[in-house]
């Protein structure tokens, strides 16, 4: 009787083309991750790269693929696969890594590459900075720049100075503040608690300040070169960016 056989050559037929259409959405972004210092990092150090939707200014990252690979050579070569079903038009995507050696933090992404959208193609060369010992941050005094992605147009931007073993003081642009921050080797945190004068300020000013100050709380890691610095929070993400002025 031939109808068994056709039955499992339909099945069969079915099953190849449900693989074949599961394949026919997967997408895939590939590039290098680098870094300028000429220096080799530890032989078990890690790359992890992450494909990042951040179409909402004022909420985390939301990961797509993520993937980690034996830092064995710079640069190196990495490619993520998603699922194209999750690729929405109007939203931005990105693409962000880092160089760990076990917990440390050694080098990071302090900028998003976009890709996918917008006119960005499907690979990003990725520049990562290296990540400095909490002394590097003494006796120096920076302005904000850019805050949770955006360049900062107000009047008066925020700015922070560092004393010695933590301790800073500073302006949110309006207001003044001080406290003591808590630094071990790439990480640091603020405290909730910092004290700040309560000025009335002007309405644009205050809410660059509100964003600043809130913006302190989730940072904590942070990455240096040359005049350059950036605060990023728990998912590597730079959210305020600062040139150096003294």
């Amino acid at each position: 009787m031939p109808f068994p056989k056709l039955g499992q050559a339909i099945v069969v037929s079915a099953i190849a083309l449900t693989v074949l259409v599961s394949q026919g959405h997967a997408g895939m972004v590939t590039g290098t991750a680098t870094y300028r210092e000429r220096i080799a990092v530890p032989p078990d150090a890690t790359l992890y790269v992450e494909l990042q939707d951040v179409s909402l200014a004022d909420a985390p990252a939301i990961p797509l693929a993520a993937k980690r690979y034996a830092m064995d050579s710079v640069p190196a070569q990495f490619e993520l696969t998603f699922d194209d079903a999750l690729i929405k038009d109007g939203h931005r995507y990105v693409v962000r890594a880092s160089i760990n050696h076990g917990q440390d933090l050694l080098f990071t992404t302090d900028t998003a590459y976009p890709v996918l959208t917008d006119g960005a193609g499907d690979s990003a060369d990725l520049m990562l900075v290296q990540v400095q010992g909490g002394a590097m941050l003494d006796n120096t005094q920076w302005t904000a720049a850019v805050l949770n992605g955006a360049p900062i147009e107000a009047e008066r931007r925020p700015e922070i100075i560092f004393a010695q073993g933590g301790a800073f003081s500073g302006s949110g642009g309006c207001n003044r503040f001080n406290g003591q921050a808590e630094i071990s080797g790439a990480s640091i945190s603020f405290p909730d608690n910092m004290a700040a004068t309560l000025m009335a300020c002007p309405p644009a000013l205050e809410e660059v300040e509100r964003q600043f100050f809130k913006a302190l709380q989730g940072v904590t890691t942070y990455a240096m070169e040359g005049d350059a610095l950036a605060f990023l929070n728990a998912a590597g993400e730079p959210i305020i960016k600062f040139v150096r002025t003294q």
